[in-house]
């Protein structure tokens, strides 16, 4: 199965931003409107590694994450490898739910 593209949201607390995996390894994270990371990302089989460039959320100095991804209809799901980043731990512990 080949990693979908498109946009996802999640929500953490009372936040529900919209994730868009570009399919040429760019994701774009937004919030309201106001976009608060942009990571390259990679895939080997089934595993998704990303990494934040920039954003007002973005957390670049803690380098590459690694998670398991799985899809189950709309519900794109990760268990975590490894990520020095906690804001993206966190938010990757959710899943993510393909947007129509």
């Amino acid at each position: 199965m080949d990693f979908p593209t498109g946009c996802f949201s999640y929500t953490v607390g009372d936040a529900s931003p919209v994730v868009e995996f570009d399919g040429r390894g760019r994701a774009t994270a937004t919030l309201d409107g106001q976009v608060i990371v942009v990571a390259a990302y990679r895939v080997v089989g089934d595993v998704l590694e990303v990494t934040d460039l920039e954003g007002s959320f973005a957390y670049p100095e803690s380098g590459w994450g690694r998670y398991k991804w799985s899809l189950n209809g709309k519900v794109l799901s990760f268990s975590l490898i490894e990520d020095g980043n906690p804001g993206r731990r966190k938010g990757f512990a959710q899943p993510f739910i393909r947007r129509a």
